[in-house]
């Protein structure tokens, strides 16, 4: 493995120890440009100079974001969104066939696991991070309880927990999911987080891609719902 790439190993894992860490981004980009001037100075390698990268990053005095910041500006959307996606799945059908809306105690319990799972992030969110398989146990967890809750829908009024009317559950989740996508849209073209160099005689712009995986990413819970919604239509 070349210098370059062991390098460039290294300040991917520093530039991820320091957001974890909730350094805020033009204190990133000093640091890194601070590292590169020191090894083009030296002619180290990065782990030489500097050690392991989560070791270096922890030795590191920056500013970061008020604790659990993200909580409030992503994660409560994203759970509010999900919470509202998963009741929309469950009035879509009901509606579309007018029937009522049937809920068992099993099914609330498996559409229950997922906002568990996202509620509960801060405490694993790391070890999500740092190890790919803890993500991949997660959004298994999560897929699966979609599918048992699904399953575990009564079928029969005598079987049911609750007897809801569909349509205005299907209103509620569906205004609630455009407020969320609308909103984090709007937030996006606003000033964001980049980590700039500041070596660079220009900061550094937002790529096109980027961009559009942000918008993509927004508007993920209403472009599943309206084909849940077709799905539903054509099957009844």
């Amino acid at each position: 493995m070349t210098q370059a790439t062991t390098d460039k190993k290294w300040f991917d894992e520093l530039v991820l120890e320091l957001r974890l860490r909730q350094v805020q981004g033009d204190a990133i980009g000093d640091a890194v440009a601070s590292a590169r001037e020191l090894l083009a100075d030296t002619g180290q390698q990065a782990e030489e100079a500097f050690g392991p990268a989560r070791s270096y990053a922890a030795a590191l005095e920056l500013p970061t974001a008020p604790k659990h910041e993200w909580v409030n500006k992503a994660l409560c959307p994203a759970l509010l969104g999900l919470l509202a996606f998963l009741v929309f799945n469950q009035a879509v059908v009901p509606w579309v066939r007018s029937e009522v809306l049937l809920v068992s105690p099993a099914q609330a319990a498996f559409l229950a696991t997922p906002l568990v799972v996202i509620a509960l992030l801060p405490l694993y969110i790391t070890a999500a991070v740092r190890r790919i398989w803890v993500l991949i146990a997660l959004v298994a967890i999560c897929v699966v309880s979609g599918l048992l809750s699904g399953i575990a829908a009564p079928t029969h009024r005598a079987d049911a927990w609750l007897e809801l009317d569909p349509l205005p559950w299907l209103v509620g989740s569906a205004t609630i999911m455009l407020v969320i996508s609308i909103f984090n849209t709007v937030r996006g073209l606003g000033a964001g987080d980049d980590i700039v160099d500041p070596r660079a005689d220009t900061p550094r712009s937002t790529g096109m891609r980027t961009r559009a995986f942000a918008l993509i990413s927004n508007w993920l819970f209403p472009t599943f719902s309206l084909a849940v919604l077709g799905l539903a239509v054509a099957l009844s």
